[in-house]
């Protein structure tokens, strides 16, 4: 059947509007079912005509998971497009086939598209520029013909007989003027002047708005104004970057890895929007801080508002059991924070969340799937089983990751791989070739020479400054360094620096507190109180803190202070570690009664430091990340790297080898085993230790 003849034999809109005499022996099909439904589709795009992405098709199976495993998605009520099969027809008539004609009043709804996106101007006016999905080029058509825009979406939404609709779009509409920034690869394409919807979209669009009784001038108001069915996470707003990043194995949307990852994580009474926040603080403070996801719709102030409006949900999970054969069983990790998937290696326990708690050995990870090999005996084994981790496993011998800019011309490249490559226990390679922690790059000149036109520049070489970045190129404090260095110098002046965050990416290995088996809140306070605060799942609920999405600001002058409180039956030991605002890696001291503080008795709480007046915001700005590592047995090597030392915040110039000595202590209190290599990993047990990271921008 044609599409066109189908929406007029259907009568799409009869849910909502009244039912058509046409389709209520279909509905009565579908009111006979039980209620409410749960259907989602989803579109990703990796091939396109003239461009291509990596990771839309991640995203797709990382959504695919979470609503399976976590939500109660049944897998036939999932219909996933991708590629040459998500044309600009094929999305919108599965949209009124799979979503439209099927959704009753209370059942859910969820699309996500992921792919390239544009601002377009589609008429005349300034209201007609608008952001629009760039749908699977049809060589016949123009490829902008081939969209889907704002208008068409928003009415497509309108369709629907229920409000229990959760939109995802991981897409970019601003278009810098270049495709790749730092080691991230953006998703919007330059606009087209010349572009106009096909004559097909405009005579759909005018389908659906009179079935809705909106003309387009109400339908663009509404979407100004949010007023969209359910809600819209978006991956930023229309004028930001949106971008997509290379993992150990796989590429994937920052907005899709970063809220699907914690909503695996997510305790059952968690709303959305903090969810949302924690994936759009993960993604400012790691990658890209101009990438802010937007929420909108008309749910979107509902309290509680739940993910996908799904209010039962299973527990919190790191994985499921995919697949399960004689000898291995294949593991979809989803749920493991992504720093620490990266690092994740064979050797590695998790257990099985049933009765018993089998327990699993990773053989094998290749990205988000594992093959694992069973170390129970008789345990019964079924897909869809969640797993929790038990005991972490990274290599002893960890590398920094240094991505080289791909702007540097190609002398500099060479020079500034064949230097990096050169330091202990770092590894470079040309951005977009492999995962990595941070960009070397050129410092972009504020200086006179810089401002110059470009024919003023003819015959103008300014002098080269390098410095380290995040992926996404957000300058990283004290990094940059004088006009004219060369190259060599330069990655021996960042030698001492890189070897600091080399040991700040092992403490962020240990980071563990959805996971942890320890009864432990945490919270940082500003005059007694809380801006921030954490806890692991045995411990009471804390205080879930307002955010905006972005990274904790702090004012220079500002006193701030740490409390840790202790719920076990026995002691704790905790050291409180980090790098300040400039970069430096420091150790902060817990004094009490003159003495210094490294345990906590059970049920009781310490305050570090005691006095307001010790921890007191200093200038310049930048950011720091505070670690709070709690273990059940003393850090014996790390204080006896550390020494004595007076003051509350002392600095630390061998960071590295401090956390080095953190690991090792989580190590040996983690105890050995027969199945694990001790020589060559190092293996934590999650019941023997909690890590809580707090990071706050110095302004």
């Amino acid at each position: 059947m044609k599409r066109r003849s189908l929406l007029q034999a259907a009568g799409i809109f009869c849910g909502a509007w009244g039912v058509d005499q046409l389709l209520l022996g279909r509905a009565a099909r579908v009111l006979a079912q039980p209620t409410p439904r749960k259907l989602a589709l989803l579109v990703g795009i990796n091939q396109y005509r003239n461009s291509s992405l990596n990771g839309c098709l991640t995203d797709l199976e990382l959504q695919r998971e979470l609503l399976i495993h976590r939500f109660g998605f049944h897998p036939s009520d999932i219909v996933v497009l991708t590629n040459q099969k998500a044309t600009r027809s094929q999305i919108e008539t599965h949209f009124i086939e799979h979503l439209t004609r099927q959704a009753q009043p209370d059942d859910v709804v969820v699309f996500h598209f992921s792919g390239f996106g544009s601002l377009q101007k589609l008429g005349t006016t300034a209201d007609d520029i608008q952001p629009v999905l760039l749908t699977v080029d049809d060589p016949k058509e123009d490829a902008i013909a081939n969209a889907l825009s704002q208008d068409t979406l928003l009415l497509l939404l309108r369709s629907l007989a229920t409000s229990q609709v959760t939109t995802v779009l991981d897409a970019g509409y601003f278009y810098p003027g270049y495709s790749q920034r730092g080691n991230l690869k953006l998703r919007s394409r330059p606009s087209d002047p010349a572009s106009q919807l096909i004559a097909a979209e405009l005579e759909f669009q005018e389908t659906l708005l009179a079935s809705t009784g909106l003309d387009r001038t109400q339908a663009r108001v509404r979407w100004r104004s949010g007023q969209l069915p359910g809600v819209v996470l978006s991956a930023a707003t229309d004028q930001q970057l949106t971008a997509e990043s290379l993992w150990n194995g796989f590429t994937a949307g920052l907005f899709t890895y970063a809220l699907t990852q914690q909503l695996w994580q997510a305790a059952p009474e968690t709303t959305l929007r903090i969810s949302l926040q924690q994936a759009s603080e993960l993604i400012a403070k790691r990658v890209d801080s101009r990438q802010q996801p937007t929420l909108i719709g008309q749910k979107n102030r509902d309290r509680p508002l739940k993910p996908f409006h799904v209010a039962a949900i299973q527990p919190p999970a790191d994985g499921v059991i995919r697949e399960i054969d004689d000898k291995l069983v294949q593991l979809w990790l989803g749920g493991l924070p992504p720093q620490v998937l990266e690092a994740y290696s064979p050797g590695a326990v998790l257990r099985v969340e049933t009765d018993d708690r089998p327990l699993l050995q990773i053989a094998e990870r290749n990205g988000l799937v594992a093959k694992a090999r069973l170390l129970t005996e008789s345990a019964n084994l079924q897909i869809g089983q969640r797993v929790r981790e038990r005991i972490r496993t990274f290599a002893k011998d960890v590398k920094l990751e240094i991505a080289i800019d791909a702007a540097l011309n190609r002398v500099e490249r060479v020079d500034a791989v064949s230097a990096l490559s050169g330091l202990p226990r770092v590894s470079a390679a040309i951005a977009g070739e492999q995962a990595a922690d941070y960009l070397f790059s050129k410092v972009e000149e504020t200086t006179q020479v810089a401002a110059l036109t470009s024919d003023a520049m003819k015959g103008t070489i300014p002098p080269a400054r390098y410095g380290l970045f995040s992926q996404g190129r957000d300058a990283i404090v004290g990094t940059s360094g004088e006009s004219g260095e060369a190259i060599k110098l330069a990655v021996r002046r960042l030698a001492p620096r890189l070897q600091t965050l080399l040991g700040a990416k092992l403490l962020s290995l240990t980071t563990n507190s959805t996971v942890s088996e320890l009864a432990v809140r945490a919270s940082l306070e500003v005059n007694d109180v809380k801006v921030a605060a954490q806890h692991t799942e045995r411990s009471s609920a804390a205080t879930v803190m307002p955010s905006d999405g972005k990274v904790l600001a702090l004012p220079v002058g500002t006193p701030i202070r740490l409390r840790i409180e202790n719920g076990e039956l026995s002691p704790i030991h905790f050291l409180v570690l980090g790098l300040d605002h400039q970069g430096a890696g420091i150790l902060l001291n817990s004094m009490q009664n003159g003495q210094a503080q490294t345990s906590i008795a059970p049920s009781e709480a310490a305050i570090v430091p005691q006095s307001l007046t010790d921890w007191i915001i200093q200038a310049p700005s930048g950011l720091a990340e505070i670690y709070l590592v709690c273990s059940r047995v003393p850090f014996q090597q790390a204080q006896a790297v550390l020494g004595s030392g007076t003051g509350f915040v002392r600095s630390l110039p061998n960071f590295l080898e401090v956390a080095q000595a953190v690991l090792q202590d989580l190590h040996c209190a983690s105890g050995t085993s027969s199945w694990i290599n001790a020589s060559e990993l190092f293996a934590l047990d999650v019941s023997v230790w909690a890590t809580f990271c707090f990071s706050y921008q110095v302004v």
